[in-house]
């Protein structure tokens, strides 16, 4: 595993040096390690995740290194905020933006009060977040989120179809391009439906999924250049016709306990891993 990780850093090191994004430091398989292997923010059972969702290869692949300002989208229940969080702290800024809770308080009122809470979230647990760490939500009607042109880099999982369902695509993705540095990088990994999905686009939103091709024009027509894309957290188990979407998978298990063992089997969801860079518009 710590062997596979350097040669990963490495190379993504490389591809990321000569795309020119940054001028500040390669990432450190060293300290990539121990932000993944040596973490002790982590929860008992965050690593038994590890091997479907490759926060390594992540952190390799986006070029993230720990004096960037790193801003996580929909943290939700804090998985990889709890890798991203350490790993820029000390030097870097850890930045939370969370979906904003008005979107939300009439359908999902308890999960509305849940993302008001966030921003305190953050500044109530420095040992975590770090103290130069904020909390806020996107889209702001408020004013950007954090200061134009201060983010290195963007992260947003599993989480741009809910830009689409709740109707706010255009609005966060222009506050994503406002935040980010010239040439900062925004990073997507999200639930994929099949090229060949012959049903309407609202249909595999519902399910939770973009065509990849689909989403990579969608962020290019906001101000954003397609870097590259890769297929870490590819799952060819994945037969993407479920019941309840990609949630029926695990982690959500939305079907509880029918068929569990046989969603277990497949595993989490088919995703494409995407890497942008913002570019004048």
């Amino acid at each position: 595993m710590i062997r596979t990780t350097k040669i990963l850093v490495s190379a993504c090191a490389a591809l990321w040096l000569a795309n020119g994004a940054f001028a500040q430091e390669a990432p450190s398989a060293s300290v990539v390690e121990q932000a993944i292997a040596s973490n002790a923010d982590r929860l008992p059972g965050d690593a038994d995740r590890d091997s479907a969702r490759h926060p390594a290869e992540l952190i390799a692949f986006l070029g993230l290194t720990p004096n960037m300002t790193v801003a996580e989208v929909n943290p939700g229940g804090g998985w990889y905020s709890r890798i991203l969080a350490p790993y820029v702290r000390g030097r870097g800024r850890y930045v939370g933006l969370e979906h904003h809770p008005d979107i939300y308080k009439d359908r999902y009122p308890n999960y509305a009060e849940g993302l008001r809470a966030f921003p305190g979230k953050v500044k109530d647990n420095p040992s975590l977040f770090g103290d130069k760490a904020i909390g806020a939500w996107i889209p702001s009607d408020a004013g950007l989120p954090a200061a134009s042109n201060s983010l290195d880099v963007v992260i947003a999982v599993r989480a741009l179809h809910n830009w689409i369902e709740a109707d706010f695509f255009d609005a966060a993705a222009d506050q994503v391009w406002q935040m980010l540095k010239p040439n900062g990088v925004f990073g997507v990994v999200q639930h994929r439906i099949d090229e060949d999905f012959d049903g309407s686009f609202e249909d595999a939103i519902a399910k939770g999924r973009w065509k990849q091709s689909d989403l990579i024009k969608a962020i290019e027509a906001q101000g954003f250049e397609f870097v590259a894309a890769s297929e870490m957290n590819a799952n060819p188990r994945d037969t993407k016709d479920y019941p309840e979407g990609v949630w029926t998978l695990p982690p959500s298990y939305e079907l509880g306990d029918k068929d569990r063992e046989k969603y277990a089997a497949i595993g989490e969801s088919d995703r494409m891993t995407l890497k942008f860079r913002k570019v004048a518009r």
